[in-house]
């Protein structure tokens, strides 16, 4: 029965490993072409948003403050958010593919023992 156990707890580890390893490769392969694309058009469509937006604000002196310190953060912050949410996926991939290892890793101390 705990060979049988340790079977199961090995398919299951190679599993976690397989498909935490598929999800590293394609947001690693995202955020390479994330990349690559940034200087076109992502930040640019930010920055459109918020100096819209900053028309709006009807005294004139605080609107050139915000145009002039806020406008260029908008692109940025839009690709720093898109970019830290395929950061964090690829991440928590990774820790898949760790809690692979040790489950595989406790499906070889089953079978030591048993």
């Amino acid at each position: 029965m705990s060979i049988f156990v340790g079977i199961l707890i090995a398919i299951l580890g190679t599993a976690m490993i397989v498909v935490g390893s598929g999800f590293v490769l394609v947001f690693r392969m995202a955020l390479r072409i994330f990349d690559q694309s940034l200087s076109s058009e992502f930040a640019g469509q930010g920055r459109e948003q918020v100096e819209r937006i900053a028309m709006k604000i009807s005294n004139p002196f605080v609107r050139q403050i915000v145009l002039k310190h806020v406008v260029t953060a908008g692109g940025t912050l839009a690709v720093s958010l898109a970019r830290g949410a395929i950061e964090s996926r690829k991440r928590t991939a990774l820790y898949l593919v760790i809690a692979g290892v040790l489950t595989f890793a406790l499906a070889c101390v089953q079978f030591a023992k048993g």
